[in-house]
């Protein structure tokens, strides 16, 4: 579990790379352990995504998993769905728990939104504040089951989260804005409503994510046959 855990970190906080190799033997020669424990963390890191071994190579070694847009798309979309539904059942919670839980999380959003009117928000500061109001949301009425599979999904989603952090300042706005119909529904007791809320501020955030990863499209110069005719080409 220490390896599983310390190679885990190590990937979501980009310390190992996309494409880096994961050698057994310097591993087990790092933490001081056999190569048995270090199977095992590789395996179930495979399970969970973090890692591949390549197609259609003999005694391929494996490696960090690369980023694309659409593992992004698909771990944000579940991370959405399984959260939208942790805040409809906060939405059901008795009355005085919503309103407890409501009033947390106004806390947590004006300090997002007063530090998002600064003019070098710390992004650390702007992350931590927004993963403590999904934390809070969903923590609030989620049963176990629900908290084991956003155990694997939302820090596989973090991946992209570290790596793209400069994403989040640029919409702070537009979150605090969704962060704030998330809490009116979950302190009228709209169950449905939170759920959408949620799922749309993830569809959001996800949408300006992944156009961020998208590369960028070189610009096209006229030839020199198409520098002729617009030169030619006489005004209107």
């Amino acid at each position: 579990m220490r390896v599983y855990r310390a190679l885990r970190d190590a990937i979501i906080y980009g310390r190992l790379a996309p494409g880096a190799r994961l050698v057994e033997d310097q591993i087990a020669a790092r933490f001081g352990v056999s190569r048995t424990p270090v199977r095992d963390a590789i395996q179930r890191l495979q399970q969970e995504g973090y890692v591949v071994t390549p197609a259609g190579f003999r005694h391929a070694r494996p490696m960090v998993a690369p980023l694309t847009q659409a593992d992004a798309e698909e771990l944000c979309s579940l991370a959405g769905l399984l959260e939208g539904h942790a805040a409809s059942a906060a939405a059901r919670l008795p009355t005085h728990l919503r309103l407890e839980l409501a009033g947390e999380l106004v806390a947590l959003n004006d300090a997002l939104r007063i530090l998002g009117e600064k003019t070098d928000p710390s992004q650390d500061r702007l992350h931590d504040l927004d993963a403590a109001f999904h934390h809070a949301c969903t923590h609030a009425a989620a049963g176990p089951r629900l908290l084991a599979l956003l155990e694997v999904v939302k820090p596989q989603a973090e991946r992209y989260n570290q790596l793209y952090a400069n994403v989040l300042p640029k919409r702070i706005s537009a979150t605090v804005t969704e962060h704030d119909a998330i809490i009116r529904c979950i302190r009228a007791g709209d169950a449905e409503g939170a759920r959408l809320a949620v799922e749309a501020n993830y569809g959001h955030g996800t949408s300006q994510l992944t156009t961020a990863m998208a590369p960028a499209k070189p610009r096209r110069h006229p030839t020199a046959s198409q520098g002729s005719r617009s030169a030619a080409t006489p005004k209107r």
